[in-house]
């Protein structure tokens, strides 16, 4: 993995199928079609791979961090990864609350796909931030040029 370049959209791909699934079953949920269960496990499957490209990632990240080659795209990269991960994590934890009074409903069935993949964002976010406290010694961070 070059040092210059850090691909972002290896693992945005899959989290946007993944957004796509979701919104589908909520709309399919909202129109009372049992179909939004067959969509529920693709949105989870899709999450499930973005997450796993973006330790993936992270793990190549790090291994570049150590050999002191660290560059701003690294940074930018973590920041946006918080970003990201704090507002799924956030829709996921707010979608498995809500539903919880329609839990015999079809509510159950959000409760335990967005809770748990809440819980899985919530630690990407930790994982990003946990990287960019490591980019706080600016002799580590060299801008390419």
């Amino acid at each position: 993995m070059p040092s210059s370049t850090v691909n972002v959209y290896k693992f945005l791909t899959p989290l946007f199928f993944s957004g796509c699934f979701f919104f589908l079953s909520f709309y399919l949920c909202i129109l009372e079609v049992s179909a939004f269960t067959y969509t529920l496990p693709f949105y989870a499957l899709f999450l499930l791979v973005s997450l796993y490209l973006f330790f993936q990632t992270d793990r190549g990240l790090k291994n570049l961090n150590e050999e002191s080659k660290s560059t701003i795209n690294q940074y930018s990269f973590y920041h946006n990864c918080i970003g990201i991960y704090f507002i799924l994590s956030i829709v996921l934890f707010g979608v498995s609350v809500a539903y919880l009074p329609f839990y015999h409903h079809g509510g159950s069935v959000f409760v335990w796909y967005c809770a748990p993949m809440s819980v899985l964002c919530l630690i990407s976010l930790v994982q990003s931030k946990k990287r960019i406290k490591g980019f706080t010694d600016n002799s580590k961070i060299s801008t390419g040029v």
